[in-house]
């Protein structure tokens, strides 16, 4: 299975589940619209690029979060926060989400303001 390499924008922060309880689903549509469409456009660029090719069953998946500063974030609200660009990307892919296995998240300190290094495929272990 070939290898798709996509960096995202780290996700804004309205994008966290503890940042958007309470807020009606109207106030975070549109970031999650654009989220998506950036995922999208992304890894159809790479997709395109290794001449990747749809599979059927499990399609190993790393993220790696590089936080824009050093407070502390918890690995399921990054994931949450993603849920519309991973979204875009396995869409842009041809696979269903459900596919992703395994999974690995990753976090490290980087610069502002911050990306997150998806790696598709291949030998992600």
């Amino acid at each position: 299975m070939k290898l798709v390499a996509v960096t995202l924008p780290f996700p804004d922060k309205r994008l966290n589940p503890n940042n958007a309880s309470g807020m009606h689903w109207s106030a975070t549509s549109g970031l999650r619209k654009k989220a998506h469409l950036e995922g999208f456009v992304l890894a159809r660029q790479e997709a395109r690029a290794v001449a990747w090719s749809p599979v059927k069953g499990d399609v190993p998946l790393r993220i790696t979060f590089e936080l824009p500063d050093r407070r502390p974030r918890d690995r399921d609200n990054l994931l949450a926060a993603m849920k519309a660009g991973l979204d875009g990307v396995a869409e842009a892919l041809g696979v269903d989400d459900s596919q992703f296995e395994p999974v690995l998240l990753t976090r490290r300190y980087g610069r502002k303001p911050g990306a997150v290094h998806i790696e598709i495929g291949g030998a992600c272990s």
